[in-house]
């Protein structure tokens, strides 16, 4: 069996495949690519950066170099959109929306099924929140979109299993969106220079997203690790 699985940053896939035997580095035309072995299957992981087009490009990558797939996972953190969701929370996605259009998941085994809302921006106001969560998603990210459209057109299984890093209530005042770059990837640089001109309004909403981001990916791995379906 090959499985494709797609993240947005390395931190969302390494943890786990450092778990993985047999990896080795694949030196395709995208931020990253491995392939490992995985419970009996070989696995491809790649990452590429954050929005639909850098996911896009992602699998489009995967499937002219290692493809067909036999299933498709998207993998990684998302943001808490129900307000029940706990930090680290492990949710499957029961469909995926680009806020337009639907396609669906398969929900995987013994993980906690939500509406996976999949846009192509950062949401970091509760009230922006609140307004999607009635409409009846659970969790966002920005990347899934594509990657589910894509498998539905093909037949192919698709999942995406995603782990809470931040919840519904909470908010960054620094939006992250006027920090992008032309091809859609966070620019860290900039980001920086502008938690240095408001430090004591800044600095504290990146160190909570770098450690919160590094301790999800942890928990993302374990359950990944000995994950079966």
């Amino acid at each position: 069996m090959k499985i494709l699985a797609i993240g947005a940053e390395a931190q969302e896939i390494n943890p786990w495949l450092r778990a993985c035997p047999k990896k080795t580095e694949l030196h395709w035309p995208i931020a990253n690519a491995f392939q490992v072995r995985w419970n009996g299957a070989t696995l491809y992981a790649v990452s590429n950066g954050p929005g639909p087009h850098l996911a896009k490009q992602a699998l489009e990558t995967a499937v002219a170099q290692a493809g067909p797939f036999d299933s498709i996972l998207s993998v990684g953190l998302c943001g808490g959109l129900n307000p029940q969701l706990a930090l680290q929370t492990i949710c499957t996605a029961s469909s995926v929306s680009d806020g337009v259009s639907t396609w669906p998941a398969k929900p995987f085994p013994g993980v906690l099924p939500q509406q996976l809302l999949s846009i192509d921006k950062f949401l970091g106001s509760p009230a922006e929140k609140q307004s999607w969560a009635a409409k009846g998603f659970g969790i966002v990210e920005m990347e899934a979109a594509p990657i589910a459209q894509f498998a539905a057109e093909n037949g192919i299984p698709f999942y995406a299993i995603k782990i809470v890093s931040d919840q519904a209530h909470e908010s960054f005042s620094l939006d992250f969106n006027q920090y992008r770059d032309a091809a859609g990837r966070f620019d860290k640089a900039r980001i920086a220079r502008a938690a240095l001109l408001n430090p004591f309004r800044y600095v504290p909403e990146l160190y909570r997203l770098a450690t919160r981001g590094f301790a999800a990916s942890e928990t993302l791995r374990v359950f990944l690790a000995h994950a079966r379906y």
